[in-house]
C-alpha cells in the first residue's frame, strides 16, 4: 500500500502542475516580427497588445495593409491597421522609399500635404464621437525599421516605436513594439 500511494501522488502532482496554464505577458500576445509577408501585425498601445481584426458584420475589409504607389513624392508606401472592436486604427507613411532601413518619424504632418508629407505615424479612435486623431511630429517623435523591403515579392516587414501625440489637445499615447510583415 505504501508503494502505491507515492506513485499517485506523484502523477496527481504532475497532472495539477500541466494544468496551470501561465498569464502570457503583453509582449508575448503580439505575433513573431518575421519577414515572410505572413499578414502579421500590432504593437504595444500604452503598453497593452494591440492586434488588428477585421469586422464580423458587413465584411468591412481588411485589418491589415500595406500599399506602394507611385506619387508626386516618389514611391510612397502606407501601412495600415485596423481594430473594428473599439474602432481604432493605426498605421505609418513613409515618402519616397527606395530601400529598407530606418525613418524618423520627427517632423509635423499637415493632411494639405497629401503624398508630400515627410514621414510619419498615427493612430485614429473613432469612438467616442468626435473622431480623435494622433500623429507624430516634432513633438511627438518615433521611428520605423523597414527590415525587408521587397519590390519582387511584394513583402515589406518592419518594427516601429513611436509617441503620438492629439492634433487638437496636449493627450499622448506611446506605440511601442510594434511590428508588420505584409504583402503590397
Amino acid at each position: 500500500m505504501y508503494y502505491f500511494r507515492k506513485p499517485c501522488l506523484f502523477v496527481a502532482l504532475v497532472l495539477l502542475a500541466s494544468a496551470c496554464k501561465k498569464e502570457q505577458s503583453e509582449l508575448e500576445k503580439l505575433p513573431d516580427a518575421t519577414q515572410n509577408g505572413s499578414g502579421g501585425a500590432g504593437f504595444l498601445l500604452d503598453g497593452q497588445a494591440w492586434l488588428p481584426e477585421a469586422s464580423k458584420l458587413f465584411g468591412s475589409g481588411p485589418a491589415v495593409s500595406a500599399t506602394w504607389r507611385r506619387t508626386v513624392a516618389g514611391r510612397t508606401l502606407r501601412v495600415g491597421f485596423s481594430r473594428d472592436s473599439d474602432d481604432t486604427s493605426a498605421g505609418v507613411f513613409i515618402p519616397d522609399i527606395q530601400r529598407a532601413g530606418t525613418y524618423h518619424l520627427n517632423q509635423t504632418a499637415n493632411i494639405i500635404l497629401g503624398e508630400r508629407n515627410p514621414a510619419y505615424g498615427g493612430l485614429m479612435m473613432f469612438k467616442p464621437v468626435p473622431d480623435r486623431i494622433f500623429l507624430t511630429g516634432s513633438d511627438a517623435i518615433g521611428t520605423v525599421t523597414v527590415t525587408r523591403f521587397d519590390t519582387v515579392a511584394h513583402i515589406v516587414s518592419g518594427t516601429f516605436d513611436m509617441t503620438v501625440k492629439e492634433e487638437v489637445g496636449p493627450e499622448t499615447h506611446r506605440l511601442t513594439q510594434g511590428r508588420f510583415d505584409l504583402r503590397f
